[in-house]
């Protein structure tokens, strides 16, 4: 813990305070869907922005605001969600524990389309290379711009402020955990109203929440903490959000065992975090091997 600087903990603290003002409304109202959560999720940005003012550090310094920069990286942020939500819809309908929407997925004569999803190139039945690229095109637009609106916030504070504290380099673990954990349960008054884990919302909220926000604080800081491009991790938690509406949109919401479920998704994404450290240390370990041979 002694890893964990005060400045890093005046920004946990600050995060509270104003993330408290949202919380109140959403709690009064009882809704998790309501504009408040959008304004929540730009309390950690709001906390950053201000410990900046305040340690006069500078608004962007020490992040890359280039894209292009680690254009690989932004690739997989778009599309490693979106895998693995796919995985877990697939898993849950081959062990029969949900069930289609029906009309959901329609081919007719070769032609393909989706029900209840927008797409840029209209919903009609198309031919299949027209529908898939349509299709991919219109998730990518929707992740690009709700990561712009709304994941940016969460992830300039805990990534681009609260990161470059505790886990400014990959072999601070302890600090990937503890940004884990209290972003964990950052969103237990959420999680308690029924969101995210409705059927076991105290499980989710102290537990699964938490061990679910570590795996994502491993994924999205070890991909951060290559070039400090801030849009990589706010296009990973843009994805996790758009892609979880797949599932939502395909399957009947009743016949859903959410236990399995919840237990396929995490554990996809706890073996993709601990894929990912895995990857760096073994970085590391041939980065070490070959500095000791060139001293030889």
């Amino acid at each position: 813990m002694k890893n964990l600087n005060n400045k890093g903990w005046q920004f946990v603290g600050l995060t509270i305070l104003l993330s408290a003002i949202p919380y109140f409304f959403i709690i009064s109202e009882r809704n998790v869907d309501s504009s408040w959560t959008l304004l929540l999720m730009w309390m950690p940005a709001l906390a950053g922005i201000i410990m900046r003012l305040v340690t006069r550090e500078g608004l962007f310094k020490g992040l890359n605001w280039n894209p292009l920069r680690d254009w690989k990286l932004v690739l997989l942020a778009i599309f490693l969600p979106f895998t693995i939500e796919i995985i877990s819809l697939l898993a849950i309908l081959s062990l029969n524990a949900a069930e289609l929407k029906g009309g959901f997925l329609l081919i007719e004569d070769g032609n393909i389309t989706i029900r209840g999803t927008a797409l840029l190139l209209g919903a009609d039945f198309q031919p299949w290379f027209v529908f898939i690229p349509n299709y991919l095109l219109s998730y990518t637009v929707g992740v690009l711009f709700y990561s712009l609106m709304f994941a940016f916030g969460e992830e300039y504070g805990w990534r681009g402020y609260l990161q470059k504290q505790w886990a400014p380099n990959n072999k601070k673990l302890v600090g990937f955990i503890a940004i884990g954990t209290i972003w964990g349960l950052w969103h237990l008054p959420g999680i308690l109203l029924g969101h995210n884990f409705p059927d076991y919302p105290i499980l989710g909220g102290l537990i699964l929440m938490p061990i679910t926000c570590i795996g994502f604080s491993l994924v999205f800081g070890t991909t951060f903490n290559k070039n400090y491009v801030i849009w990589v991790p706010a296009i990973l938690h843009g994805a996790v959000n758009i892609s979880s509406e797949i599932t939502s949109i395909a399957l009947v919401e009743n016949s859903i065992m959410n236990t399995l479920y919840d237990t396929i998704w995490l554990g996809l994404w706890v073996l993709t975090a601990i894929g990912f450290y895995w990857k760096y240390m073994k970085s590391r370990q041939q980065s070490l091997a070959k500095g000791k041979a060139n001293a030889l």
